[in-house]
């Protein structure tokens, strides 16, 4: 709840002072949070966390507000995509996700509620690569993605011993003009 509270006020911060930069200007958010899943174990808080930040950038003035529960893939690559068509020109472009996340061979990824994955390969066809998200926000001026991710591997134990490239935690992320907020440090869970 700590975190929530220090997110949700860095959100209102940074709103702010575009609002007080750019005049009252466009801002568009899409809030995910995914608790239920299919597959392997639920967690509890990402919906009541998407609630929360959700409710803050109402009140950062974001106009548009899109809340996605319990995305599924097919649901998550469609939100993405209309995003994507809500956050270009925008001034400020936002993208908060929470549920599980893991890294494996270097890249990011987030995983739907619906995901079975039996070890990494099945990722590209699981789960939403971290570009994707980036991609959906490049279209604004400040650009933001916080990814409140739990980051323990919660299919890793079913998983053959050959595919260990699955690491703790997510990787760092090297991009130029997106602020990337992670929940803890890369390769920390």
């Amino acid at each position: 709840a700590r975190t929530l509270a220090v997110l949700s006020g860095l959100l209102m911060v940074i709103a702010a002072n575009v609002a007080c930069a750019q005049g009252s200007g466009r801002k568009a958010a899409l809030i995910i949070g995914n608790s239920s899943y299919t597959n392997t174990t639920s967690l509890a808080n990402p919906a009541n966390d998407a609630a929360l930040i959700a409710a803050s950038a109402k009140r950062a003035g974001f106009q548009t507000v899109t809340i996605i529960r319990d995305g599924n893939l097919q649901g998550l690559q469609q939100a993405l995509r209309a995003f994507r068509t809500a956050a270009d020109g925008a001034d400020v472009a936002m993208v908060y996700y929470a549920g599980h996340g893991m890294e494996a061979s270097g890249k990011n990824w987030m995983i739907p509620v619906d995901a079975k994955l039996e070890d990494a390969l099945d990722l590209p066809f699981e789960a939403l690569d971290l570009d994707r998200i980036l991609e959906s926000v490049s279209g604004a001026k400040l650009r933001m993605v916080v990814l409140d991710a739990c980051r323990d591997n919660p299919f890793g134990r079913s998983w053959r011993s050959g595919t260990r490239s699955v690491s703790r935690g997510l990787a760092e992320t090297q991009i130029d003009d997106i602020l990337v907020i992670y929940a803890a440090a890369p390769g920390q869970t």
